[in-house]
């Protein structure tokens, strides 16, 4: 572990000079709407389902 964060940092320091500015990259021109939607609808419906399902199985568990 003492031998791996030094390794780390080096490795780091390296790529950060590869790095491209901020400020160089555009920002895109047009947003689809409908991609955003669907995505946070998904997401939603998913972290509900997962603790609907947490909330759901205790209450049906047989104890064999």
């Amino acid at each position: 572990m003492t031998r791996l964060m030094p390794a780390l940092y080096s490795f780091l320091i390296a790529f950060s000079a590869l790095a491209e500015d901020v400020n160089a990259v555009t920002p895109p021109e047009h947003t689809n709407v409908l991609g955003i939607t669907l995505v946070f609808g998904l997401f939603t419906d998913f972290g509900l389902g997962f603790f609907g399902y947490l909330w759901w199985m205790p209450k049906n568990a047989t104890e064999e």
